[in-house]
């Protein structure tokens, strides 16, 4: 019916205006199910074990460049778990993949790779080297699979070689990063690729910051229900020889000159809290503890996105609908005034929105008829 609509009422009691805090502030979290059988790290993703999580949006800036048009790059992951292993499935489309960099430690940060974020005690607190380099690691998980019997001179090897690995590099307690560490044991990787979209899976291995980098009798954490870990993807995407883009999945997140830039300081990471089960809304919720009261009636709907923002004169903010694939597909700014956005030209499907105001930022899914 053409005269459905959804009113989404956003009562923020926050002004839009007022700067977020560097610590403590208010975090997304994704909700992860426990596994009943570990799925098989193959990069397929068919396993059963991942019916029950959701995906969650690689699509925020990193580096506060432009997003690239969705052709050259989009993402989306979801996170499961068990007793003794973290795991990802991730979907990335990429239209050009350049490793050009043969020893996996020189400039690793600027060939194709993923860079995971991980806090197993989730405090805020440095993590980049030196003697707090192990309070989270920064694992950067290369994309392109080098030989694996050549670690500073290997070649490129096929997605299907028996031979290939794709090397994982985080910086240690020597701050150098020609000496930075390898953490192939950490992390078990398998990507697959079809055409543009490649299939990441991986399984992690949890150290908390006790971890030695000297010692091979290192422990794992055991994970549990309840267990909130901090969490944060980034995905460096490099088409012409050095980085172009870092896209990521948490918003505001490319505080590079302040006290506390994210690759420095864990504060800015989101969270993955491992429940038994999960829920409709695992993935996209509302921040705990927020003043943020989001209401979406009816839904499915045809036309009109309402927004009302209770919010001081000088607010402001953003309204952004994605579609499934992590696609931008409408962007509106907001102030404290009723706003109608017009989704008539949507094509029939599911879809997030998603609203940002004074450092709060709520998705919620819809269906368009």
């Amino acid at each position: 019916m053409r005269n459905k609509r959804i009113l989404f009422l956003a009562a923020l009691a926050l002004a839009c205006s007022s700067p977020r805090s560097a610590i403590g502030q208010e975090k997304n979290n994704y909700r992860a199910p426990k596994v009943d059988v570990s799925p098989v790290i193959d990069g397929i993703g068919d396993e059963k074990s991942w019916t029950n999580a959701e995906w969650s949006y690689i699509n925020q800036p990193y580096d506060g460049q432009d997003l690239p048009d969705s052709t050259d790059f989009n993402g989306r992951y979801k996170v499961t778990w068990s007793e003794s292993r973290l795991y990802v499935l991730m979907e990335i489309t990429d239209d050009k993949l350049v490793d050009d960099r043969v020893n996996p430690t020189t400039n690793y940060w600027d060939d194709d790779c993923t860079e995971f974020f991980i806090d197993e005690d989730n405090i805020a607190e440095g993590h980049e080297c030196g003697d707090n380099s192990y309070n989270a690691f920064a694992y950067h998980i290369a994309a392109v699979p080098r030989d694996k019997n050549n670690y500073e001179n290997g070649d490129v090897m096929g997605f299907d070689s028996p031979d290939g690995i794709n090397h994982i590099i985080d910086l240690g307690t020597d701050c150098n990063t020609n000496n930075a560490m390898n953490f192939d044991d950490h992390v078990n990787v398998k990507i697959t690729q079809n055409g543009n979209k490649y299939t990441w899976e991986l399984e992690f291995k949890i150290f908390d910051k006790n971890y030695d980098e000297n010692s091979i009798e290192n422990t794992p954490a055991s994970l549990t229900v309840d267990k909130v870990i901090g969490f944060a993807i980034a995905y460096c995407d490099d088409d012409e020889g050095q980085r172009d883009n870092m896209i990521g999945n948490v918003p505001d997140h490319y505080d590079y000159g302040g006290p506390y830039p994210f690759y420095r300081f864990s504060n800015e990471f989101e969270t993955v809290t491992l429940v038994n089960s999960t829920t409709s809304s695992s993935s996209i919720s509302n921040p705990k503890n927020s003043s943020l009261q989001n209401f979406v009636w009816p839904n499915p709907a045809n036309n009109t996105l309402n927004i009302i923002l209770n919010t001081n004169e000088d607010s402001s903010g953003y309204v952004k609908i994605f579609n499934l694939e992590g696609q931008l597909l409408l962007e509106k700014k907001i102030g404290h005034k009723k706003q109608n956005i017009d989704i008539s030209n949507l094509l029939p499907g599911t879809y997030i929105v998603d609203l940002y105001c004074a450092g709060i930022n709520y998705k919620h899914k819809f269906i368009k008829n």
